[in-house]
């Protein structure tokens, strides 16, 4: 950490890099791996310029919903700590998960155990009426469940959508709260926020080096929380945000016109 530099907070997967199906034909640089080794996400030329900008001009701090073990499978050499998991877990700058954040979250995480483990299966038997073939899964670190995640195995992402409309009738949500993008759907307890864990992170920061400009970045509505933390935000042109702030535009437009 440089104390004279920016701290950059940047959302990772769709706001830096993205995976091949969602880009262009073009050069690509690789991003990240999948679990064999093989590579799966990549950065285009200009994101590649900006990443080595970002990494030479700021402190930069990955703010993600990847797993401890995803995290590890980018290719980009960040060098500082890293928020994952949604915030479930920080890491230090040699990558070791923080203790006291370890424990807080057990703490927070404790009374929802057991029906985050039960969502899994109610995911499966839910998408089977509608035909909806998924994967889905408990995010799991430090022997904690974190949060569920499901996706869907090939056809139309929009049809992830039409379901997650449908869990209600399957599950009691509350004391939780749903994340969906693209093909991501996440059933997340409300403890469990980036905001809160960059807010961990911007306290310690604070402490140690005084006041700073502090940078953010992300393409997903779920950033805006630990976005709001920063004095400047930015997203991608063709992110989950861009896409909000678009129709909200839309909206007043069209308002405008028929009240004018």
């Amino acid at each position: 950490m440089n104390p004279s530099r920016p701290l950059a907070l940047v959302d990772l997967d769709d706001t830096l890099f993205q995976t091949g199906r969602h880009m262009a034909d073009g050069p690509r640089h690789v991003a990240t791996l999948d679990i064999h080794g093989a590579p799966m996400s990549y950065m285009t030329p200009v994101q590649k310029t900006f990443v080595d900008w970002l990494l030479t001009s700021t402190d930069v701090v990955p703010v993600t919903a990847r797993s401890v073990e995803a995290y590890q499978r980018v290719q980009v050499p960040f060098a500082g700590p890293a928020v994952t998991t949604h915030g479930g877990v920080i890491l230090d700058a040699h990558g070791m998960p923080d203790p006291a954040w370890q424990a807080h979250m057990a703490r927070a995480l404790a009374g929802y155990q057991d029906r985050l483990l039960s969502f899994v299966a109610i995911l499966l038997r839910a998408a089977e009426p509608l035909g909806l073939s998924l994967r889905t899964w408990a995010v799991v670190e430090n022997d904690l469940a974190m949060y569920v995640v499901a996706k869907q195995n090939g056809g139309d992402e929009a049809r992830l959508t039409d379901f997650a409309a449908t869990l209600p009738q399957f599950l009691s949500l509350d004391g939780f709260y749903l994340h969906l993008n693209n093909n991501n759907l996440a059933i997340l307890p409300t403890p469990l926020t980036k905001r809160r864990a960059v807010d961990e992170i911007l306290r310690r920061d604070r402490e140690r080096w005084g006041e700073r400009p502090v940078i953010g970045l992300g393409d997903s509505l779920s950033d805006l929380g630990f976005l709001d933390t920063c004095h400047w935000w930015g997203t991608p042109r063709t992110g989950q945000v861009a896409r909000w702030v678009d129709e909200q535009l839309a909206t007043t437009r069209h308002a405008a016109t028929v009240s004018g």
